[in-house]
């Protein structure tokens, strides 16, 4: 059994790095050795197998990056913690990989929002958190207890019943240490558990969940009918280092399941620390832009409509929580719209309107999609989302004009969940000219919006203002719609 792990990945190894052949991509160069998706992975305890590989290989040559694997035995990077880990680069940055590595379709949707914005940099410490330490490798569990119900005593002091029972949890592991602070990084591994205590006729009975940290919708665990542990009330404590001892056995095993894509391999402190270009992983150089400069019968004119994209590896829409929460990034996948220049073709009195559809936005998993799209954003009673503007303010008032860019602001109102609001999005444009000889209008824009202060809609586990608000960048194209 063991060899249907090692010969494919010593395959792999020995012959990396996979290049594809990269094709055209309208007016810039390839992307051969410009794009990059780095697979670290470790020989000696292999949990990628052939099909694991040959799916990552596959999306690889049809999204057009390079496929690199790296055995950590000859070692890794600091930041690499585990194996397998996946990284992408490019000449703007590296971004690390927040997912299971089964999931082919999440790996897309990581690379695609890289592309356009690598994750940022930011502290990020846990409170109160459960850690266990091997090697370079830290895999944390935040310890959850909800109030106690069933017969609650009169009187009873619920804050003071969840601090107790919170340190009998930790007494009851034996790899985990409770610790009152812990800075956690991009590739320290998180499980999260719910404990439910409920007392009834003197007899205490804890309910529990495990959730990968890599899916907040489905669990990977759940013990509620007979409950995780049981016992008397006055054995309280022992109740749950109990239900402490038993989270932590599953934790282990969850660690080592192969079939979800959670399993981990430690790297230990025997592993040789080596920067990335030590490895041969510096970042990529900056692809030389091949620009079309033939402007002759390409003509600028007023009304324009937003083109599909013409290279369907390139995002034209992506959003994310702020760092440290950057990981949970999604997509929409199409975008429609139109923008009207003053006449000259100025900037200044410019009028547009841009939509997304909901069922167009994806975040790379099914269950996550379903849980966005019809539970947070409501889609059914609100199908889609709109920006609408009728000022732009423009550093200057000179018509636009093929290779220079010009910025602005558009100011209008930002509709969602049946919600308006103001909102100022900067933003830059730039005529250019298709292969074709085609006029196109080339706009960039990064902006913030407000999740929870204005919609009500309550992001992922994390710290505020991170997890309150989203981060938008947009690149497309517009054609001329005379």
């Amino acid at each position: 059994m063991l060899l249907k792990y090692i010969l494919p990945l010593l395959f792999f190894v020995l012959n990396a790095p996979y290049t594809h052949t990269g094709a055209e991509r309208g007016l810039e160069a390839p992307r051969d050795g410009y794009d990059q998706l780095i697979l670290f992975v470790n020989s000696e305890s292999p949990i990628i197998d052939t099909e694991d590989l040959d799916a990552l290989k596959k999306l690889a040559d049809k999204i057009e990056v390079d496929f690199r694997v790296k055995d950590v035995v000859d070692g890794a990077p600091q930041e690499v913690t585990y194996t397998p880990s996946i990284v992408f680069q490019n000449s703007e940055g590296r971004s690390f990989y927040y997912g299971r590595y089964k999931k082919t379709s999440r790996v897309k949707n990581f690379i695609r929002a890289s592309r356009l914005a690598h994750q940022g940099d930011t502290d990020n410490v846990k409170k109160d958190i459960l850690v266990w330490k091997n090697g370079r490798t830290a895999v944390t569990a935040p310890i959850k207890l909800t109030d106690l119900t069933g017969e609650v005593p009169r009187g009873f002091n619920q804050e003071e019943f969840i601090n107790e029972a919170k340190a009998s949890v930790a007494e009851g592991m034996s790899d985990f240490e409770r610790m009152s602070a812990f800075e956690q990084t991009r590739t320290t591994r998180s499980f999260y558990f719910n404990l439910y205590p409920y007392l009834y006729k003197g007899r205490l009975t804890v309910s529990a969940e495990i959730y990968s940290q890599y899916n907040c919708v489905k669990p990977v665990f759940q013990k509620f009918d007979e409950g995780l542990a049981s016992g008397s009330w006055r054995s309280r404590d022992k109740v749950f280092a109990e239900a402490g001892k038993l989270i932590e056995v599953e934790i282990m095993r969850q660690t080592k399941n192969l079939q979800n894509g959670d399993a981990l391999a430690i790297i230990s402190d025997d592993i040789p620390v080596k920067d990335w270009e030590a490895l041969g992983l510096e970042l990529p150089e900056k692809p030389k832009i091949k620009i079309n400069t033939e402007i002759e019968g390409a003509k600028i004119t007023q009304n324009w409509t937003v083109e599909p994209p013409q290279n369907k590896n390139e995002p034209i829409l992506i959003f994310s929580f702020l760092p440290p929460l950057d990981s949970y990034a999604g997509e929409a996948k199409t975008l429609s719209g139109t923008l009207d220049l003053s006449e000259g073709n100025t900037l200044t009195g410019a009028k547009g309107s841009f939509e997304v559809q909901i069922s167009d936005i994806t975040m790379g998993l099914d269950d996550l999609d379903r849980e966005v799209q019809n539970k947070m954003l409501k889609m059914g009673m609100f199908p889609n989302s709109t920006f609408t503007f009728e000022e732009i303010e423009a550093k200057n008032d000179e018509p636009l004009q093929f290779g220079q860019t010009s910025e602005f602001t558009a100011k209008g109102i930002f509709t969602m969940l049946g919600i308006e609001t103001p909102l100022d999005v900067p933003a830059q444009i730039e005529p250019i000219v298709n292969a074709r000889g085609e006029a196109r209008l080339q706009v960039s824009a990064t902006f913030q919006l407000p999740l929870y202060s204005i919609f009500k809609v309550a992001g992922p586990d994390g710290p505020s203002p991170a997890k309150d608000n989203l981060q938008f960048y947009m690149k497309f194209l517009l054609a001329s719609s005379e």
